[in-house]
């Protein structure tokens, strides 16, 4: 028994002088008890007729003990074991909430009956402000656990309880309940609030391990639904490399579900022994060494597979390598993400440009040599004559053929941006700089080719770090300070004269002769007559395949017209001018009518009858035959185009079913358009073969 007791008397006569008068006796009283007590005065708490308050019925019980499942989940076990060791005393155990409202009660039925006659049960109120000073009310009120025993309680019906309650602290500091054993005064023993408090601590312990186990599991079902959605292949192998989980896109590489691992296959081998630098695993498994972005050729199932690999080690608690996670880049899937985010795909090919011209071919070929090496080139010509098109046919017949093909047209980005959309940029390094800054054009490119289009409109102050970045083949965003070694191949292309503006100063000398290591010339459509009806028949078939108008017919006399004009715009508007006339030809005949007035109005006498054609215009141009009979030339031609046109359609959605197993969906999503215009190109394309097997 604790010596409180003996202070009793004491205590008493200082309640019963506070009741009646209003004063403390401060000697006879601890100070956070008779700060309670004022408290509960100026709060108007009865203090010869207060009883816990009933605040809600059962319906109310209900819905305070859902509300606060958790808390009561957690305290249970311990609020049971306070129970075992003051079972038959007369003593219960009470769990409130962060209100003072009772929610769980225990106890043997005599001192459940004796609490019930002062409504200490669930849905009653026991804030210091509803009953005065007590137990719960005064230790949520003052934040710190405590013992309130006989006397002390600022109402006469709770002097012969003792009550030794403490908070419960949530996992921020929060107060979420509170706990208290209560029972006669005269069994009041300090020991008792120590048991309390422990139990509290072990509560909120426990509390804070559910909520880590409820944020691990909300964890582990993201990282979970992360490993099945990314985009990336990823597989866990154990210590020896073997894997032992992949998700869908791992599974899609190596060509077999795991479900259906057989030996010998890719999940019952090591890892290492799937690609060709195996000792980047061996080195992970072994001492623990990651790697990132190292290019590997994996076997699968179907054949070579090129790969960015990257892998970390996993360890056990001991610190001991116990397998690795592996992440697995496709090569042409990287290359297609870097050119979306840069804005483009190197798609032409030599073979897509189409002219038999003697200077265009002469470029072709010069072009074709030129993708054998890394040397610069600079491409020179008009704008419309196709400049972008060698470029990217130059990479496509490189050995970067697999990497990023970064477009750049200088003349399009404002002068004060160029630096940063080329170099890249850090955090914080201008206003309005992107969060965690950003690549610029050159790293995107690494390993593959950046195309400077328009290179003579780069302001002078961007062409003195251009230089220096070609020279040095590094790069170093602006703010920052980390040097980036760059593999890059540089295309440049001008419709300008460079050798006239570096007489200017408007272009430096040095980074003139840096980009002009190979040269290519590309003549104007006006030089290269001949390859009209060729081009014209290329952008009529590939245009009423687009558009869904075929053209049937076309008046020779339209063919004469394109001739004899000078194509400003060069091939760019030629293929303009056909699709303008393809959408206004609605009954699939091209005629006169439809050639724009600027082409049209130099062969005003066309409008004769096409055997009185003057042939002036061909005669100017070097030509010796009617256009009427030079355009029935190239009907073979035609036909061999519409053709080639088709087999290169045929091929292509092939491919894209076998790709995705015939999925019609993901083949639609792929080529852009609905499912139905996939199903009408295959009906097309079966009902040609047929056409072709029955006239074999």
């Amino acid at each position: 028994m604790t010596s409180e007791l003996t202070h009793q008397p004491r205590i008493a006569e200082a309640w019963r002088n506070f009741v009646n008068t209003g004063d403390v006796d401060s000697s006879a009283l601890r100070p956070e008890v008779a700060a309670s007590w004022r408290r509960s005065k100026e709060a108007l708490v009865d203090p010869k007729d207060a009883l816990g308050r009933l605040s809600m019925g059962r319906a109310g019980v209900d819905a305070l003990r859902e509300s606060h499942r958790d808390l009561i989940e957690v305290a249970r076990p311990f609020m049971s074991s306070l129970y075992r060791f003051v079972a038959g005393s007369g003593f219960i155990v009470i769990l409130a909430d962060e209100q003072g409202q009772a929610m769980d009660v225990l106890g043997d039925e005599d001192a459940l009956r004796r609490a019930g006659l002062v409504n200490l049960v669930p849905g009653s109120s026991w804030a210091e402000h509803h009953v005065g000073t007590n137990g719960i009310g005064t230790a949520l009120a003052s934040a710190s656990p405590l013992q309130i025993s006989g006397y002390e309680h600022y109402c006469e019906r709770f002097h012969t309880w003792t009550c030794s309650a403490a908070p419960i602290l949530g996992e921020q500091g929060q107060i979420v309940g509170a706990l208290q054993m209560s029972g006669p005064s005269t069994r009041t023993h300090a020991h008792t609030l120590g048991m309390v408090v422990a139990a509290a601590e072990a509560v909120r312990a426990q509390m804070r391990i559910n909520a880590k186990m409820r944020q691990l599991t909300l964890l582990n079902d993201n990282l979970n639904k992360m490993f099945l959605i990314t985009s990336d292949g990823i597989l866990l192998v154990d210590d020896r490399g073997i894997a032992q989980r992949a998700n869908p896109v791992a599974e899609g590489i190596l060509g077999a579900p795991m479900a259906a691992a057989e030996p010998g296959g890719p999940y019952t081998e090591p890892i290492y022994e799937l690609v060709n630098k195996p000792h980047y695993f061996t080195q992970m498994l072994g001492i623990g060494k990651p790697f990132d972005d190292i290019e590997m050729t994996l076997k699968t199932r179907g054949g070579p597979v090129h790969c960015l690999v990257a892998a970390k080690p996993i360890h056990d608690d001991e610190g001991n390598i116990s397998g690795g996670v592996i992440s697995l880049n496709p090569s042409k899937r990287i290359t297609k993400l870097i050119s979306r985010y840069s804005g483009s795909y190197a798609t032409f090919r030599f073979e897509d440009i189409l002219g038999n011209e003697e200077k265009l071919r002469r470029a072709v070929e010069l072009a074709s040599i030129a993708s054998q090496s890394d040397s610069n080139v600079l491409i020179c010509g008009e704008s419309g004559t196709g400049k972008e098109m060698i470029a990217q046919a130059i990479h496509n017949r490189s050995r970067r053929v697999d990497r990023p093909f970064v477009p750049v047209n200088c003349g399009a980005i404002p002068r004060e941006l160029v630096g940063s959309e080329l170099f890249g940029y850090e955090e914080g390094a201008f206003t309005g700089a992107a969060r965690g800054g950003r690549p610029g054009k050159f790293e995107l490119a690494s390993g593959g080719t950046l195309f400077l289009d328009e290179i003579g409109d780069m302001p002078l102050e961007q062409q003195v770090a251009l230089h220096r970045v070609l020279q040095d083949k590094r790069v170093i965003r602006i703010g920052g300070s980390a040097v980036t070694q760059l593999d890059v191949r540089v295309i440049s292309a001008t419709n300008k004269d460079l050798l006239q503006a570096v007489a200017r100063g408007s272009f430096r000398q040095d980074l003139y002769y840096r980009l002009n290591v190979i040269q290519i010339q590309l003549p104007p459509l006006r030089e290269r007559p001949d390859d009209i009806p060729l081009l014209f028949d290329f952008f009529l078939a590939k245009t009423g395949s687009r558009l869904g108008s075929e053209v049937h017919e076309v008046d020779p006399r339209v063919v004469e017209c394109l001739m004899g004009y000078d194509w400003p715009g060069n091939v760019r508007e030629l293929q303009n001018v056909v699709e303008r006339m393809v959408s206004i030809a609605t009954d699939g005949r091209i005629g006169l009518q439809h050639v724009p007035e600027e082409i049209l109005s130099p062969h005003a006498d066309a409008e004769r009858p096409a055997p009185a054609v003057a042939p002036a215009a061909w005669q100017a141009a070097g030509q010796e035959t009617a256009p009427a009979a030079r355009f029935a030339d190239f009907a073979d031609e035609r036909r061999r185009m519409r053709r080639l046109l088709q087999q290169r359609e045929q091929e292509h959605l092939l491919a894209l079913m076998q790709k995705h197993g015939g999925n019609i969906s993901r083949v639609a999503r792929e080529l852009g358009v609905s499912r139905n215009t996939v199903y009408r190109r295959i009906d097309k394309l079966s009902a040609r073969d047929r056409a072709e097997r029955a006239t074999r």
